[in-house]
């Protein structure tokens, strides 16, 4: 995604937890003949957050666009999983979300242009699966989040969109990130997450075809914004009927991967 925007023009600020991860991108955008800087952030820690859109601030006078992209897996049975990780999941996932908005929504309220805000949510924000319960219930969460900030700040006629990205498979590290340190501990569970990560990689778009699609929904100044929207929909209706028709959760027969991760 940042690639995309330096390629388009704007100074990109790349930050994850892995500062040679962000370093490395910065890089490649600045090879490419765009502008980037790097930076270390942890978004659980609400100061460290506040602190970088701080500085940003100060050095740039802007902040225009905010995507809050920083989330992890966990797939195990809830009886299996640690409290440790339970809690690291909403952490990241949710709590990281809100920081951020929580630093950019004053500075873009102040910045005299509008402001953007996109945050990411999945097709895992209106679906219901076994052995992820953590995964889910944070994107069900951050997707709440978007829905109550949007109609918060139309309220109060701050000029910053929100919108809320909900890509379906894409390619990225997030399973190969579990297997490195939290591989589910239970045997249905660990086979649940393989076939998960195997249809990932055989269905899952490319990380820069899923950014454009992300990015020209946020351009659009649209609140849902999709990389398959057919699919999606579809993921929408089956979750609207289950409401309306209040269906009893229910596990698919056979424990074949959804549609259902970023």
């Amino acid at each position: 995604m940042v690639r995309h925007l330096a390629a388009g023009g704007a100074h990109v600020v790349v930050t994850d937890v892995d500062e040679a991860r962000a370093a490395d991108v910065a890089e490649a955008c600045c090879t490419a003949g765009g502008s980037a800087e790097a930076h270390a952030l942890d978004v659980r820690d609400a100061g460290a957050v506040a602190g970088l859109f701080a500085d940003v601030w100060a050095r740039h006078g802007a902040v225009d666009l905010v995507v809050s992209n920083a989330g992890i897996e966990a797939g195990d049975r809830v009886q299996d999983l640690a409290p440790e990780r339970w809690a690291q999941v909403l952490e990241i996932n949710l709590n990281g979300a809100f920081h951020c908005a929580h630093a950019a929504i004053p500075l873009m309220s102040e910045q005299g242009r509008p402001g953007a805000l996109g945050i990411v949510s999945s097709t895992g924000g209106v679906s219901t699966l076994p052995y992820q319960a953590a995964y889910i219930a944070s994107k069900h969460a951050a997707l709440a989040l978007a829905e109550c900030l949007h109609v918060e700040l139309q309220a109060t006629g701050a000029p910053v969109q929100v919108s809320a990205l909900m890509p379906n498979w894409v390619r990225s590290r997030i399973f190969d990130d579990v297997r490195a340190g939290h591989e589910p501990t239970d045997p249905a569970a660990r086979a649940f997450f393989a076939q998960m990560a195997e249809d990932n990689k055989a269905r899952g778009l490319d990380p820069a075809t899923a950014a454009r699609l992300l990015l020209d929904g946020l351009a659009a100044g649209d609140f849902w914004v999709f990389t398959d929207p057919e699919r999606t929909a579809q993921l929408f209706r089956d979750r609207a009927d289950k409401l309306l028709e209040l269906r009893t959760p229910a596990v698919a027969a056979a424990p074949a991967a959804p549609a259902a991760l970023t």
